[in-house]
């Protein structure tokens, strides 16, 4: 299982990155939905395979209500950005890693001596990365897609600590009402964006 949880860490640092730098919604949905997988993976390490897989139906459901609303309402045009700001964003995400990397034994050797290395980094990095992504952008499906991250991150060190049904079923009715959140802005938003005029 070591190898399992270690290849989960390593998708996680990448989605997580991927979701942070770049702000097209289909190569974030993309990264969201195999995000889930790593998170499935590190989940299993602590709860039974029935219960675990249930943290990777709802990401799904929730990833494919966003995505399918995008794909209804944005444009199919890739934003561009500046070279700058991607390498600002990567910049970011390459520091709250090492941040993670430098406290993560502490926080094992103080708060989590049970759990393993693997999920607490992975959690904490879920949540750093979701912060980062809160403060850099304002856009209905990127606040969303952090927001889900955030709340894995908080799934994947909670299910070290204790196995709760009640509060199973309760954070899979947040990561759906999220996802639906998302989907009433991303077309609220698209509603409220001017249409352009027609040439004479």
């Amino acid at each position: 299982m070591t190898a399992f949880s270690g290849l989960a860490f390593i998708i996680l640092v990448v989605t997580a990155m991927i979701i942070l730098i770049f702000r097209d919604w289909r190569i974030n949905a993309g990264a969201l939905a195999l995000q889930y997988v790593a998170v499935f993976i590190l989940v299993s390490l602590s709860w039974p395979m029935g219960v675990a897989v249930i943290k990777l139906i709802v990401g799904w459901m929730a990833t494919a209500a966003i995505a399918l609303t995008c794909m209804r309402q944005l444009s199919s045009d890739i934003p561009q950005e500046p070279t700058a700001s991607l390498f600002f964003r990567g910049l970011a995400g390459l520091l709250v890693i090492l941040v993670i990397f430098a406290f993560a034994p502490r926080l094992q050797e103080t708060m989590f001596p049970r759990v393993n290395m693997y999920i607490i980094q992975g959690g904490i990095m879920l949540i750093g990365m979701a912060l980062m992504q809160l403060g850099t952008n304002a856009e209905p499906t990127l606040t969303i897609f952090s927001l889900l991250s955030f709340l894995a991150g908080f799934e994947v060190i909670h299910a070290a600590l204790e196995l709760s049904t009640l509060l199973t079923g309760l954070l899979a009715i947040v990561n759906l009402s999220l996802a639906l959140i998302g989907v009433y802005f991303i077309v609220k938003a698209n509603e409220n964006k001017p249409v352009p005029e027609e040439e004479e």
